[in-house]
C-alpha cells in the first residue's frame, strides 16, 4: 500500500509540473488572443474565420498528429506540443496575415494534442506502474486544480506583462506607447512576417512561449516514453505482447466508439460541451464587453483569473466527492448546472448576473475535466487511447466551425443561447 501511495504522489508530482507548465502556455493566450487580433487590425468576422482555421486544423492534422502516440509514445508529442505551440506564439508577434495564418495552424495542432498527448501519457504511465485506476481520481484532480492555479497566474502575470511593455520605458521591446484608440493594419507582405508589431498584447505571448518551452524541456527530462508495444502488452496475455502496428487506426478508432453504446455516448457529450465552451471562449470578451458598457474598460485579467479561481474551487469539491459519487453521476449534476448557467445570461442581461453565471459554468468546469478524465480512463482501451481521444473531437471542431461561421453574424444572445442548447443535447446523451 505505502509503495503504491509513493507511486501515485511521484506520477502527480511529474505529470502535474508538465501538464501545468503548458497549461499556463495555453491559458496565459486566452485573455489577450481576441484582443491580440482585433490590435493587429482584423475585424470580428476575420478573426471568427481566424479561430475557424485553428478548429479545422485540429480536427484534421491534429487528430492525425495525436494518433501518433498510440505508435510512438505520448510523451514524444507532448516534447511536439511545447515545441508547436511555441512557435504558434512567436510568429502571433507579426502583424502579416501569411504570420497570423501560419500562427493558427501551428495552434490547431497543438490544442489537439494538449487535449490528448497529456492525459493519453499518464493513464499509460499508470498502467505500466501496475497502479489502480481508482487512485486516477485524485491525481486528475490535482491536475486540474494545478490547471486553473496556472491560468490564474496567467491572468496575473499576463495582465502585469501587458501593463508593463506598454509603458513607455519599455518601448524598446516594441510596443505602442499609448493604447487608446491603435490599431494596424493587417500586413499582407510576406516579407515583413517577422518583423516585430506594435501590438501592445503580444508580450503575454512572449511569455507563453517560455513557458511552452520549458514544458517540452520537462516533458523530455521527467517523463518515460511507452511506445505502442509496451502499451499494448499490458492489455494482452503474461508473456504474449501484442504486436506493435506501426500505422495509425483512425478508422478503427471511428468504427470502435460507433459499435460502443458507452463510447458512442461520451463522446457525443463530450464534444457538445466542449463545443459550448469553446464558442463560450470566443463570446466572453465581448459579451462582457458589452453588458459593462458606462462602467469603463473590462478588466481582463482580473475576469479570467475569478474564472480560473471558480473552477480550481470546481476541483477541490470534486477530488473531495470525487470517490463518493459515480463518475456518470457527477457529469449529469454538472452538465445540468452548466445549461442552467447559460440560460441565466440568455434571459437576464445584466453584467454582474452574467459574470456570476459564467463564474458558476467554471466552477462546473472544474469538476467535468477531471471527470471526464475518470471516464475516458475507464472505457478508452490503452492500444488506442490517443487515437480515440482526438477521434471525440472531430464533432467537436466541426461543432465549433458550424457555431464560429454563426457568431461572426449572430447576436450575443443567440450564442448564449446557443451554448444553453448544446450543454441540454450533451445532458440528453447522458441520461438517455
Amino acid at each position: 500500500m505505502e509503495d503504491t501511495s509513493s507511486a501515485v504522489k511521484a506520477l502527480t508530482r511529474r505529470y502535474t509540473l508538465v501538464y501545468a507548465l503548458g497549461t499556463f502556455g495555453d491559458w496565459i493566450q486566452g485573455a489577450y488572443l481576441y484582443a491580440a487580433y482585433q490590435r493587429h487590425g482584423l475585424a470580428k468576422r476575420e478573426i471568427g474565420y481566424i479561430y475557424i482555421l485553428g478548429y479545422a486544423v485540429s480536427a484534421t492534422i491534429g487528430t492525425s498528429a495525436a494518433a501518433l502516440g498510440d505508435v510512438y509514445g505520448h510523451k514524444a508529442l507532448v516534447v511536439t506540443y511545447g515545441l508547436t505551440y511555441a512557435l504558434s506564439c512567436v510568429l502571433l508577434r507579426s502583424s502579416a496575415m501569411t504570420a497570423l495564418v501560419v500562427s493558427r495552424v501551428f495552434g490547431g495542432v497543438a490544442y489537439s494534442l494538449l487535449f490528448s498527448s497529456f492525459e493519453s501519457w499518464v493513464i499509460t504511465q499508470a498502467d505500466d506502474l501496475k497502479i489502480d485506476r481508482a487512485k486516477l481520481v485524485g491525481l486528475f484532480s490535482v491536475a486540474t486544480f494545478f490547471n486553473a492555479a496556472s491560468a490564474v497566474a496567467a491572468g496575473l502575470i499576463g495582465n502585469a506583462v501587458v501593463e508593463l511593455t506598454g509603458s513607455y520605458a519599455m518601448s524598446w521591446l516594441g510596443m505602442d506607447e499609448t493604447r487608446d484608440g491603435l490599431e494596424v493594419a493587417v500586413d499582407t507582405d510576406a516579407s515583413r512576417m517577422l518583423i516585430h508589431s506594435s501590438n501592445s498584447y503580444t508580450p503575454a505571448f512572449d511569455v507563453a512561449t517560455l513557458s511552452l518551452l520549458c514544458c517540452a524541456l520537462s516533458a523530455q527530462l521527467l517523463w518515460k516514453n511507452i511506445p505502442r508495444t509496451d502499451a499494448a502488452a499490458t492489455l494482452g496475455a503474461p508473456g504474449s505482447p501484442a504486436p506493435a502496428k506501426k500505422s495509425m487506426d483512425i478508422f478503427g478508432a471511428i468504427r470502435a466508439v460507433y459499435e460502443s453504446n458507452e463510447l458512442f455516448r461520451l463522446g457525443l457529450a463530450n464534444s457538445f460541451y466542449e463545443a459550448a465552451l469553446h464558442l463560450f471562449v470566443f463570446v466572453w470578451t465581448p459579451v462582457l464587453e458589452k453588458r459593462y458598457r458606462g462602467f469603463g474598460a473590462v478588466p481582463y485579467g482580473m475576469v479570467f483569473s475569478t474564472f480560473m479561481v471558480c473552477k480550481m474551487i470546481g476541483s477541490q469539491v470534486f477530488q473531495k466527492f470525487g470517490d463518493r459519487i459515480t463518475a456518470e453521476k457527477t457529469l449529469r449534476l454538472t452538465l445540468m448546472g452548466s445549461a442552467m448557467s447559460f440560460f441565466i445570461t440568455v434571459v437576464i442581461p445584466s453584467y454582474w448576473i452574467t459574470l456570476f453565471a459564467f463564474c458558476v459554468f467554471e466552477f462546473g468546469l472544474g469538476i467535468y475535466w477531471p471527470t471526464m478524465s475518470v471516464l475516458r480512463a475507464k472505457y478508452v482501451p490503452n492500444k488506442m487511447r490517443s487515437t480515440m481521444t482526438s477521434v471525440f473531437r472531430i464533432p467537436l471542431n466541426v461543432l465549433v466551425v458550424v457555431s464560429l461561421l454563426v457568431a461572426g453574424e449572430a447576436s450575443e444572445r443567440i450564442l448564449l443561447a446557443l451554448c444553453t442548447a448544446m450543454m441540454i443535447i450533451c445532458l440528453a446523451f447522458r441520461v438517455a
